[in-house]
Parts: structure tokens; sequence; C-alpha cells
């Protein structure tokens, strides 16, 4: 794959969508390709990664501790949050097959950021967007857990 498909991919990435192709070129150029065999994790729960990975092909089985939530494959953004916020990842991830990534090391992301404060700028307000998003959703799931309260109370027979 190519630099170039590789901006069109982090430009397929919500975080990214918004940022000047020149800075994506930058990230694309700088970020290592890395191969994963089936098996091999990307991300595992509880544990900080240094780094976040595009999948560019294969796939990715999703875990919140031994239980399957879902998959990734090509262009899926694995860790971006605990990456750049450096927090523990909140899911496992592991390849099911052989995967090839493009990962993205804190240090890079942080340096870009800083050299070219308007990709930062850009990056971080489209992760608060995702954040607040996420927010507004678990208050949807809010009257669902008030009205559960009422059942404490009853017994089966």
């Amino acid at each position: 794959m190519s630099v170039r498909a590789d901006v069109e991919t982090f430009r397929s990435i919500p975080i990214f969508s918004g940022c000047d192709p020149v800075h994506l070129q930058l990230l694309a150029f700088s970020a290592q390709r890395h191969p994963f065999a089936a098996g091999e994790m990307l991300l595992k729960q509880g544990i900080k990664s240094s780094a976040a990975f595009l999948v560019l092909s294969g796939r990715a089985e999703l875990l919140s501790g031994d239980a399957p939530i879902g998959s990734a494959g090509p262009g899926a953004m694995l860790g971006e949050v605990a990456m750049i916020a450096d927090l523990p990842s909140n899911i496992t991830a592991r390849a099911s097959e052989p995967l090839q990534a493009s990962r993205i090391d804190r240090s890079l992301f942080m340096r870009l950021a800083s050299e070219y404060p308007e990709f930062g700028a850009t990056v971080f307000a489209a992760l608060a967007r995702k954040l607040d998003g996420a927010i507004a959703d678990l208050s949807g799931l809010r009257p669902a857990f008030d009205q559960s309260r009422g059942f404490r109370g009853l017994r089966s027979s």
C-alpha cells in the first residue's frame, strides 16, 4: 500500500477526517507497518499501550474480559483514546487471522501535535466529540437503570 493510500485510509477515520492531508501524509509516512499473526495481541485490556493501531488488512477480535464484543477489520482504529490520554486499554484486541496494521506511537502523535498545533487541535476536537457522543449514549441508558431500581425488592417464588 502506498503512502497516498494510507493517507486516504487515515482520512476515513473520524478523528483524522478533518486534518490537513499534509499532516496525514506525515503521519502515514512515519507510522510503522506491523504484521500480527493469528492469536497475537494488539491491545490488552487494563494495560497501557504506547501506540494505537490502524487495521490495514485482516481482522481482530475485540474482547471485554474473556467475552467477545465485536471485531475490527480494515479501516478500524484501535486504542487511539488510550494512546493519546496515556490510559490503560478498555478492551483486548487480538488478531483473529493474519493482520497488518499501521502502528502510531504516542511519541510520534504527540510530536506531530506539538509541531503542528492545528493537527493536534483538529484531532483533540474530534476526540472530544467522540467522547461527548459516548456520554450522551450512556445518559440515554439512565432511565432504564432508574426504572430497574423498582425491581430490587421483588423476589421470585
